[in-house]
């Protein structure tokens, strides 16, 4: 049973971080204040899915002030990696944005290591390395576009350190007296993120005099949908995410989650959008991939199955 959820919290990783946010941000996103509106709403959504799960399952307490200021942190961190990571999808490839971005893994491992006195092993170290090369060769000079590509690069990078941030917040909650409070402290977390878009959606109509597009008409209903399912998907991700890391050893579980969504999502831009690479950025894309197994320990994981 538990495999059937890794595999359905793979599928709403796909369709809800990658295919359907790279979709709207390329044909929908005009502005700065649609793409706040939009992560207001899917967050807002997010929180109304995982407010009546965990009032289902009775897991709600009443919150500590540790869990509220982690919770606001944390929620301030979520909403402006999702706005920098649709920032990097709106002018970049899904394929190589996604590669960075899920290489933000190595943060909270290093944070492990640093503070907790975990043990990073020889693949990961070498992992660390081809992330770095891949990073290097992410923007081509000698590409004509290349004021575009080093705002995608930048955007990917402030994405990449926030995503990083969200695993690290993650882990000091969860190491601390108050770990219990966990579905309390996601409900602080999405609901703060949702005020805070809303306010960046407020404040960017004011600063570039600019309306939401989304709401006109006959993007509406798309609109709608895809806010729809990028928020459901969000919230099953987390709460199953959750689930799955007490049921699976971990040493199973993140490569196949980490490395499993960041090849297809990958391969969901290179296929469906027929992304096109430099040579150079095609070279670090395949190096940015043998990253993300050494840093997922695949080959360990494969070692310990046989």
């Amino acid at each position: 049973m538990q495999y059937l959820i890794l595999a359905a919290s793979l599928i709403f990783e796909l369709f809800s971080c990658g295919i359907l946010r790279n979709a709207f941000c390329k044909d929908h996103v005009k502005n700065n204040a649609d793409l706040c509106f939009f992560n207001a709403i899917s967050n807002g959504i997010s929180f109304v899915c995982l407010l009546a799960i965990y009032s289902l399952n009775h897991s709600l307490c009443i919150p500590s002030m540790y869990t509220i200021l982690m919770g606001l942190g944390f929620g301030l961190i979520t909403a402006l990696s999702a706005i920098f990571d649709m920032k990097a999808l709106e002018c970049g490839p899904l394929s190589y944005t996604k590669v960075i971005v899920y290489c933000s893994m190595v943060l909270p491992s290093l944070s492990g290591a640093v503070f907790y006195g975990e043990e990073i092993n020889t693949f990961q170290y070498v992992g660390i390395i081809l992330m770095v090369l891949s990073f290097i060769l992410a923007v081509d000079k000698r590409n004509d576009s290349t004021k575009a590509n080093l705002k995608w690069f930048i955007y990917c990078i402030l994405a990449f350190v926030l995503y990083g941030s969200i695993g690290i917040m993650q882990k000091v909650h969860q190491t601390s007296v108050y770990k219990e409070e966990i579905s309390i402290f996601l409900l602080i977390a999405f609901a703060f993120s949702t005020i805070f878009s809303w306010s960046m959606t407020v404040f960017w109509e004011k600063k570039e005099r600019s309306s939401i597009t989304l709401l006109k008409k006959g993007k509406r209903l798309s609109f709608a949908l895809i806010s729809l399912v990028c928020g459901v998907g969000i919230a099953f991700c987390n709460h199953y995410n959750m689930y799955l890391s007490g049921v699976i050893d971990a040493i199973i579980l993140f490569p196949v989650l980490n490395g499993g969504a960041m090849i297809l999502v990958t391969a969901s831009g290179l296929i469906i959008w027929k992304e096109k690479l430099t040579k150079k950025q095609t070279i670090g894309l395949i190096i940015g991939v043998i990253s993300m197994i050494c840093l997922c320990n695949v080959i360990q994981m494969l070692t310990s199955l046989i």
